[in-house]
């Protein structure tokens, strides 16, 4: 009854104080910026579960892309509030969850994937035969990351050498052309990007190493639309209780992990500075779901 009472209220406080008032409740999402990007497609279908378990309390809903922006642009729409209801997943940030006009759900929605990176190479370096084993041989090259990205700090926190580009597609060039030594993915994600820039054949992976470190990302929103938030962490909840979350999951990422090999790569692994005193609701393991373990030879 109090979660009913509750519930009218917000649903009041957004028809009468929300600019976005529309008789259809509107969730938007971030677009890909490119054809063939897929970086959105997994946490869209995330909200689409969630959206759908919770018909039967919240009824009906639209999905809403937004124009494709980068990550910046992106957050600055959520903090300014520019679309309804609009939701980013983002890395957990001490520096996003302070912030006045942000709030989230403590919930992993990727299980963790994401701190699992397996780097593209500089060709050279791959046809030298070079194979790192341990954080001090890796100081010795340098890494690429797109502006604002919280790898970057951790990367560095970590004393590497990290350069910053706000192209997304000159990261590849800069490390097929030797400007930089390596670009690390999520596992989850290399695969796409091996697909979505074959064009660039030179483009290689690294087939030796991982870096592992505490990644958890969440769904994050401006304050003022918390009947939304509340509405995707019942969702959620409900979708991982059932067992339909880890289904989805393994639908999007299970080819890519698959295909790099986990479980025979040497692990390095980084600090996250970024994560300190932050307690999950859900300790995500996505390991269980693939029933994998890096070898104990892997293991640093």
């Amino acid at each position: 009854m109090i979660k009913a009472v509750r519930r009218f209220i917000l649903l009041a406080l957004i028809l009468f104080a929300s600019p976005w008032v529309s008789a259809e409740f509107v969730v938007s999402h971030r677009s890909a910026y490119a054809p063939g990007d897929t970086h959105h497609v997994y946490s869209t279908a995330l909200l689409r579960l969630a959206l759908e378990k919770t018909r039967p309390e919240y009824g009906d809903y639209r999905l809403q892309p937004i124009p494709p922006r980068n990550y910046a642009r992106s957050l600055k729409a959520v903090v300014d509030n520019t679309y309804p209801n609009l939701v980013i997943e983002t890395s957990y940030e001490q520096v996003l969850t302070h912030h006045a006009q942000l709030d989230y759900i403590n919930f992993p929605v990727d299980l963790g994937v994401l701190g699992y990176r397996v780097c593209f190479i500089n060709p050279k370096l791959k046809a030298a035969g070079v194979k790192i084993d341990t954080l001090a041989q890796l100081q010795q090259y340098s890494f690429v990351h797109g502006v604002g990205w919280a790898d970057t700090e951790i990367f560095r926190h970590n004393g590497l050498k990290v350069q910053e580009i706000e192209n997304y597609d000159g990261i590849f060039l800069m490390v097929i052309g030797g400007r930089v030594d390596f670009f690390c993915r999520g596992a989850n994600e290399i695969l796409g990007e091996k697909e979505q820039f074959k064009h660039l054949s030179k483009l290689m992976i690294d087939d030796h190493f991982m870096l592992v470190y505490p990644l958890p990302r969440f769904f994050y929103f401006n304050k003022a639309n918390q009947l939304a938030k509340e509405r995707i962490s019942l969702g959620l909840d409900k979708a991982y209780a059932d067992g339909s979350l880890q289904q989805l999951w393994q639908i999007h990422h299970r080819p890519s992990l698959d295909s790099v090999n986990l479980g025979a790569r040497k692990v390095i692994y980084l600090e996250n500075p970024l994560v300190k005193g932050l307690e999950l609701k859900v300790q995500p393991d996505f390991l269980s779901l693939l029933q994998v373990e890096p070898s104990a030879a892997t293991k640093k």
